[in-house]
Parts: C-alpha cells; sequence; structure tokens
C-alpha cells in the first residue's frame, strides 16, 4: 500500500471517529458583569417638609436696593400692625406692592410740590386718625390696618366705600427719606404735595 493511500485511509479513519464522537462544546462564555443600578439619594420626609415650611414662613422682611441700607422694608408685628422702612425713593413701587399683597388698602406717592390738584381731600366719613403712626426712628411708620375704614353700610341701607391709605414721602437732595405724611382718602390721586398731614412734616 503506498503512501497517499495510507494517508487517506487514515484521514477517512480520523475523520469519522470525529463524527461519531463529536468534541465537546467549547464552556460558555462568562456573562458580563451586571452594574449594579445607580442609589438615588432621597432627602428625607421630616426634612423637606421643615424645609418646606421654613421658606413659606419666610415673607418679611421685603428689601431691595443697593445701598448699603434696604431701599424700603415691611415687617409684620405680632399686634398685626406693620412697620415701613423707607429709605430712598426707588423704594416706592415694591413697598406699595408688598403692602397690597399683605392686605393692606394702600397707595405711596414721592411728593410733588408741583402738583396741580394740591393735597387730596380726606375721606369724609374717616378720622384722621391712626392709621399711621411714627416712632422716633427717622425712616420708619407703622401701619395700624384695622384703623383703616372698611366698605360699611349705613343705617338707611346706603354702601359707603372704604377708605384707602395714602402715604405721601419727601426725600432730600441725597435721596434719603426726610418726610413721611398721610392721609385716609376716598380716591387715590395721580399726585399729591408733600405734608399732607397725619404726619410729621420733617425727619431729621
Amino acid at each position: 500500500m503506498n503512501t497517499p493511500t495510507q494517508f487517506k485511509q487514515r484521514l477517512a479513519s480520523e475523520l469519522s471517529a470525529m463524527a461519531t464522537h463529536p468534541a465537546p462544546a467549547p464552556a460558555p462564555a462568562p456573562a458580563p458583569a451586571t452594574r449594579a443600578p445607580a442609589r438615588r439619594l432621597r432627602l428625607p420626609f421630616a426634612i423637606a417638609a421643615v424645609a418646606t415650611a421654613a421658606a413659606a414662613a419666610v415673607v418679611v422682611p421685603t428689601l431691595t436696593g443697593s445701598g448699603s441700607s434696604p431701599a424700603y422694608a415691611v415687617t409684620r408685628e405680632d399686634d398685626g400692625s406693620l412697620t415701613l422702612l423707607l429709605n430712598r425713593p426707588e423704594g416706592l413701587p415694591g413697598l406699595q406692592k408688598q403692602l397690597k399683597k399683605m392686605g393692606v388698602r394702600a397707595a405711596v406717592l414721592e411728593g410733588d410740590k408741583n402738583c396741580p390738584t394740591g393735597a387730596p381731600p380726606h375721606a369724609p366719613w374717616a378720622t384722621a386718625g391712626y392709621a399711621l403712626t411714627f416712632p422716633s426712628d427717622p425712616a420708619k411708620a407703622i401701619v395700624h390696618p384695622d384703623m383703616i375704614p372698611d366698605d360699611t353700610v349705613l343705617s338707611n341701607g346706603r354702601r359707603v366705600a372704604g377708605a384707602t391709605l395714602l402715604i405721601v414721602a419727601e426725600f432730600g437732595k441725597d435721596n434719603a427719606t426726610k418726610a413721611v405724611s398721610f392721609r385716609l382718602v376716598s380716591k387715590v390721586p395721580k399726585c399729591s404735595v408733600p405734608g399732607i398731614g397725619g404726619g410729621p412734616s420733617a425727619h431729621a
């Protein structure tokens, strides 16, 4: 038997053996490691509730302005009165907005000596009374909301509209508050002269 014939027979025998006894299948590759899900940090409910309550409670004082002192501030006192601080003219719009937000019928104007209508008339049913008082601190005033008359129905059935607290501020050449006065009015004017009564004529 020549060599090629022997080689063919041996090859045929090996192939036959491989077909009868197949090689074991390779072991499966290990599954890729599963990445554990990232843990989400959760703020405890009690802490979140306290933080929310604290944020809701801080409503005053409200400050604005770029100077060393706030242009205005409003603080609610324990007796329901409001302490106002007005240092500069740019605080007027914010002061009026804050008073409205706190449920006070008030209007705040800068006094204008050239106002053609002069001083607005008093509300006919309102007393001059203590709707606004002044501590010794020059730029401060205290609003007493319960002294501002509400809408009233008279004994004859006539309804009288409530008054509005008009606050008129006057500023010096350095833009510091020079004087604050007030009046209870039935209609808010577009302008007013300063020193309309119901307050000190000037602050030091």
